[in-house]
């Protein structure tokens, strides 16, 4: 198809944000080397863009952070540090979308932001809300995955790191009750890390 025929053709899906290059095939009808090509013209032309390998953003329904975050690593909820900082909760300025998955681990960097995609087992992966389509843990889920994840399963964040960045939280907003409940599913040290966080306010 033609630039002109493109843009018809993505204005006629407007409420279509994201579009993979499956998607297009089976619309389109063409087969994949062609389309390639033509997907690779058009984003070297600035009239397209690609928003990770075979993921392209719809020109005339342009997708937000979040909504292409949901896409690139399906299926996954906005979480942790990124999560707790958009409830208020965290005071940190967070520049990286940190997400959790029950795929494998990954981060993608785009020219906008840095996804990071935290692996988490399926009996784990709940603790959200919906808005659209995307995917947003509670606050309270938030802080057990920040601390199960970053404390208890990699050490990436140690106890002095996390000490210092709940400091930087407004603990006494969340739902105690429910903080607690949510806590009972997940590991013992998980549990005992999380008590020892109400001593440091």
């Amino acid at each position: 198809m033609k630039i002109d025929e493109w843009l018809h053709f993505f204005k006629q899906h407007q409420e279509k944000k994201i579009f993979s290059l499956a998607d297009l095939i089976q619309i389109t009808g063409q087969n994949k080397p062609s389309l390639t090509v033509q997907l690779t013209r058009l984003v070297n032309a600035n009239i397209l863009a690609r928003i990770t390998r075979g993921l392209y953003a719809n020109p005339f329904t342009t997708p937000s952070l979040e909504e292409a975050a949901m896409i690139i690593r399906y299926p996954s909820y906005l979480s942790m540090e990124y999560a707790l900082s958009k409830h208020g909760i965290l005071s940190q300025t967070v520049y990286t979308i940190t997400l959790v998955t029950t795929k494998l681990p990954y981060t993608y960097k785009t020219n906008q932001t840095l996804y990071e995609y935290h692996q988490i087992n399926r009996s784990l992966f709940w603790g959200y809300q919906q808005q659209g389509t995307v995917l947003t843990a509670e606050p309270e889920k938030a802080l057990l995955d920040l601390i199960y994840l970053r404390n208890i399963r990699t050490t990436t964040l140690t106890t002095v790191g996390l000490a210092s960045l709940v400091h930087d939280m407004a603990i006494d907003e969340l739902n105690k009750k429910k903080l607690i409940k949510y806590s009972k599913k997940f590991s013992p040290p998980t549990q005992k890390m999380l008590s020892l966080i109400k001593n440091w306010q």
